[in-house]
């Protein structure tokens, strides 16, 4: 693969050259650095100073559309990885939706990846399609959320977004992930929370598991100090080191891929791990970030 050089913004991803993922070739931008949805499994915590404080680029749309020239026709472009687009301050500084009016002005595929519902404000923008979004959602209690992921929009209105975006056209993928041992993998919640995605209108389900970092298991043993000597038990003395992270024993990965699989093919979902090292219960043909979809004829 030529790697292209002179990018200001705009960055080839790179998941620090992990062997699980299996996400296709792609370029990323992140309009912010930092993210005020504090999410306390959230990996980007860890590398990115003062994180919870979201700040524009600097320059950035000048920098997007330098970047913009020297990127390949028709290539695919995923909004964020590391910072969501809708962190809190869009709503009124608008960045995102001016970012995506130049990249789809210039006929390039667009992958929104998020957890707020601010992102049906740019429905007419995503609508004629090459564009797909994916939305997390980890469980439909309000309340276990607001402990999880304190300062995003609650789940029930993302499963609305879902519903919006869908009624226009746009192809939505959820993502329940992470999925937390004991903290929000009941069997009966997600079947619940597939239920209510696929009546809203999704195409896909992608689910992993919690991978834990030191920090962000201190973060959870902290709201969940009931589960702090389970966590470490499964995390660090069972559990398998991969790069950074610390994997569940591959064993209890599989038990949840299965059923999380079963669920969304029960109702007609297409399904993908993401860096499980389970790629093989993936439904064919499709990949795990919900890009597919941007993919027109």
């Amino acid at each position: 693969m030529v790697r292209i050089r002179g990018l200001r913004v705009i960055r080839e991803f790179d998941p620090w050259r992990s062997r699980l993922c299996t996400c296709p070739h792609k370029f990323t931008l992140n309009p912010y650095t930092g993210c005020a949805h504090g999410c306390i499994y959230c990996y980007a915590r860890s590398y990115i100073k003062d994180f919870s404080r979201p700040r524009p680029k600097k320059n950035l749309l000048v920098n997007v559309l330098h970047d913009l020239d020297r990127l390949p026709k028709g290539a695919l472009i995923s909004m964020s990885e590391s910072s969501d687009p809708y962190t809190p301050p869009e709503e009124t500084l608008g960045l995102t939706r001016k970012v995506i009016k130049a990249i789809l002005a210039r006929g390039f595929r667009l992958l929104l990846v998020t957890k707020s519902d601010l992102v049906t404000r740019d429905t007419d923008l995503l609508k004629d399609g090459g564009v797909a979004v994916s939305i997390t959602i980890t469980t439909l209690k309000d309340e276990l959320a607001k402990k999880i992921e304190p300062g995003a929009p609650p789940p029930s209105q993302r499963v609305k977004a879902v519903e919006r975006l869908s009624r226009s056209s746009i192809p939505v993928t959820v993502r329940i992930d992470p999925i937390i041992p004991r903290v929000n993998d009941g069997l009966d919640d997600l079947r619940e929370l597939i239920d209510a995605v696929a009546d809203a209108g999704v195409k896909q389900v992608t689910t992993s598991t919690y991978k834990a970092r030191w920090d962000s298991l201190a973060r959870l043993s902290k709201v969940f100090p009931h589960l702090k000597d389970w966590f470490y038990s499964t995390y660090i003395s069972k559990g398998e080191k991969v790069g950074g992270y610390f994997y569940l024993p591959r064993e209890i990965r599989l038990r949840y891929m299965l059923t999380v699989m079963k669920l969304a093919l029960d109702k007609g979902l297409a399904f993908a791990t993401c860096r499980e090292g389970l790629s093989f219960l993936n439904t064919p043909g499709i990949y795990c970030d919900g890009s597919t979809y941007t993919i027109t004829s």
